[in-house]
């Protein structure tokens, strides 16, 4: 992973941020055309480079020349802006194209966006030449780049008009409407950018390629993403395995997380996994913190590029016992881990408190007028398990602030990242102490616990499981190649294959071989309509539980409504019903999935997934901390050997998963019973991709 050499189309983005020459396409003499914005932001930033404009009608704006055409450009041109109607751009793209021009911004709206025919059609234009050509395009549909750095401003968002902070913050993002609203933020929390992106409709980059780009960007150590979807989720946890392997730091902010998943999917699975939980997981398996506002998302990068990563848990204080308990019930919110205090510093502290015991989070006013109170925040930070420590307090109004030294002691003596928050403000000498004591002062409670939950959250390396089972001969292949559902005997075959206990199965042609099979397996047994293309049979009556008799069995048979077979099923019994599964998600790429099963899968809706690929450790953690695991792990299960069996069983649906790759589309094992040392199949549904796909 370390010295990955970056793709052609990150490579391809430092010409855009660091552009010597750049042409603006359609500039005008209105002040209030596109045009003349992004000539007026150009030129407003500072940069140092050489700005031309193209103009039919236009020899000369604000003292930048123009010429008639791309063509007649003097020279070669780093960064084209098209600041022409959508109809326009293709053309203009064409043209840049053939003067060599290396990246091309189309700032115009009316392409895939309006969801119509003509303008998917253009996008996908511009798409094509970009393929054809080499050049390469940001948006469209966006409005811009910005790189504080080297001030180059190339856009038309207010925030474009402005000489920004230089920092170290990249911010790459679908919205360019907010990029003002995030450059303020950061402004406000002393913070500073290294470059922005406005990825826009994502014709050709997307914004996993100015991720990649970040890798090797020397000016930035954070990247801060705002995203609607991700094109390639394995690619994404890659690439936040390459940002830790080079000291870096991403954190996502992820809009539309509310989306329903789709209710008309064929596997329980694939709906259970809704686009907000699949996304949640793929950030929890990358080591990626997800916050929740534009507040938290800069207030967690400005945390990020002062302190770094920091291991341990959160030291808590507050100036009133109020506070604390808010700071408690923020930190389970955001899965922040509370810092164990050690016995010796809980003992020190409990000989210096008032009238209760030391505790975490720490109350100060247990120690109001005490000797040694100073001594109090820097014997918490020097506890090992503290890996960074919070304050909540209020203003003291009446001078020096009494808490002023003791936090900046414990900052100074430990090192470690100490933030205090002060919803009300502080007076301005009462804050440039603070500031003086090396502390981060900020004023939203929740946002900062984001933040300190980014600062904490332990850092993923990508996972490189076992290769899959080569399944040679591979029997099954003729299967997934008709791209048709397959039956249940079907399904459980395939998984046998992969080393899942199922249900023994015999497949019948008629009630009489039905017979035998039952009196080979022994009575009573399951009796099963088997018809291509029916996803839930018990739904149309082709499942009967319990038959006692060849009487019975027979009369089941002939109710079937003409079935081509019958499948005859041993009778099994468990002590709990569980579903397992893999199921794809848009942007976020193939999951496994598990949960309480049979009827109480979807009514539970509590699936636990993983992105693929995961490992076993991964899978016990995650699956201990559900609502599945915790009965499993219960005094009151006792039986630890069908534990294990479950998570052998979702280790062998993950090598299906691994070995058919694209051919599959989903999974269901449901259920999955439970018990008596065993995780058993007994009903199960594979769906093949409905694209042709090799395996």
């Amino acid at each position: 992973m370390i010295g990955t050499p970056l793709s052609e189309k990150a490579t391809s983005i430092a010409a855009l941020f660091e552009a010597r020459t750049v042409a603006i396409v359609g500039v005008s003499d209105d002040a209030r055309k596109q045009g003349r914005i992004v000539l007026r932001n150009v030129l407003g930033a500072g940069f140092e480079g050489r700005v031309f404009g193209v103009s039919r009608t236009l020899t000369e704006v604000g003292n930048v020349r123009c010429f008639p055409s791309v063509a007649a450009l003097p020279e070669p041109i780093d960064v084209a802006f098209i600041a022409l109607p959508a109809e326009a751009s293709a053309a203009s793209l064409r043209e840049l194209a053939a003067a060599k021009v290396k990246v091309a911004i189309v700032g115009a709206a009316g392409f895939a966006e309006n969801g119509d025919e003509e303008g998917i059609a253009r996008q996908a234009e511009l798409k094509r030449i970009s393929d054809q050509t080499g050049i390469r395009v940001v948006g469209p549909n966006c409005n811009g780049i910005y790189n504080a750095n080297a001030r180059l401003s190339i856009g038309f968002n207010t925030a474009h008009s402005k000489r920004i902070q230089p920092g170290d913050i990249a911010i790459f993002s679908h919205s360019g409407a907010l990029f003002d609203a995030m450059v303020g933020q950061l402004a406000t929390l002393g913070a500073g950018l290294s470059v922005f992106a406005s990825s826009g409709n994502e014709a050709d980059l997307d914004l996993l390629d100015y991720v990649e780009y970040a890798i090797a960007e020397p000016k930035t150590r954070v990247v801060a993403l705002l995203l609607d979807s991700l094109s390639d989720g394995d690619r994404f946890r890659r690439l936040a395995d390459r940002l830790r392997h080079a000291d870096k730091h991403l954190v996502v902010l992820k809009i539309g997380t509310s989306v329903i998943g789709a209710q008309a999917a064929v596997a329980h699975s694939s709906r259970m996994a809704a686009s907000g939980a699949a996304y949640a997981a793929l950030f929890e398996a990358a080591g990626v913190p997800a916050v929740s506002s534009i507040e938290s998302l800069m207030t967690s990068a400005a945390l990020l590029s002062r302190y770094g990563k920091a291991n341990g848990g959160l030291a808590a204080l507050s100036s009133s016992g109020a506070g604390g308990s808010l700071l408690a019930d923020l930190a389970a919110k955001y899965g922040v881990p509370l810092a164990t205090l050690g016995d010796p510093t809980r003992a020190a502290l409990t000989r210096l408190t008032r009238f209760s015991q030391a505790a975490n989070p720490t109350d100060m006013g247990n120690f109001q007028g005490v000797t040694g109170r100073e001594d109090v925040p820097s014997l918490i930070a020097a506890d090992p398990a503290v890996g960074a420590l919070m304050a909540l307090v209020q203003s003291f109004h009446l001078g020096a602030h009494p808490l002023i030294k003791p936090f900046t002691m414990a900052r100074g003596n430990s090192g470690k990242p100490f933030v205090v928050v002060a919803p009300g403000g502080f007076p301005a000498e009462e804050r440039d102490q603070y500031v003086a004591g090396g502390l981060s002062i900020l004023g939203d409670t929740e946002a900062t616990m984001q933040g300190m939950a980014a600062l904490l959250m332990p850092a993923r390396a990508y996972p490189e499981p076992a290769a899959p089972p080569r399944m040679t001969p591979a029997a099954d292949e003729p299967l997934f190649r008709s791209r048709r559902l397959l039956t249940e005997p079907e399904s459980l075959s395939l998984l046998r294959r992969f080393g899942l206990d199922t249900v023994a199965t015999h497949v019948c042609k008629d009630a009489e071989e039905a017979v035998v099979a039952a009196n080979d397996l022994g009575w009573p047994v399951v009796v099963k309509a088997v018809v291509q293309g029916v996803a839930h049979k018990s739904d149309l009556g082709f499942v009967h539980v319990g038959v006692e008799n060849a009487e019975a069995l027979r009369e089941i048979c002939a109710s079937f409504a003409q079935p081509a077979t019958v499948a005859v099923q041993a009778m099994v019994h468990g002590k709990l019903e569980a579903i397992a599964g893999i199921t794809k998600a848009a942007g976020v790429g193939t999951l496994l999935l598990a949960g309480l099963g049979g009827i109480n899968a979807e009514a539970l809706s509590a699936a636990t997934l993983w992105p693929i690929p995961t490992t076993r450790a991964d899978i016990e953690a995650k699956l201990a901390a559900s609502a599945l695991g915790r009965i499993l792990t219960s005094p009151r299960w006792n039986d630890a050997a069908s534990h294990t069996a479950f998570v052998e069983a979702l280790l062998a649906l993950q090598s299906l998963a691994l070995w058919a790759g694209a051919a599959i589309d989903s999974v269901d094992v449901n259920p999955l019973l439970l018990g008596n040392g065993r995780a058993i199949a007994v009903d199960a549904l594979i769906v093949p991709s409905p694209k042709e796909t090799k395996l």
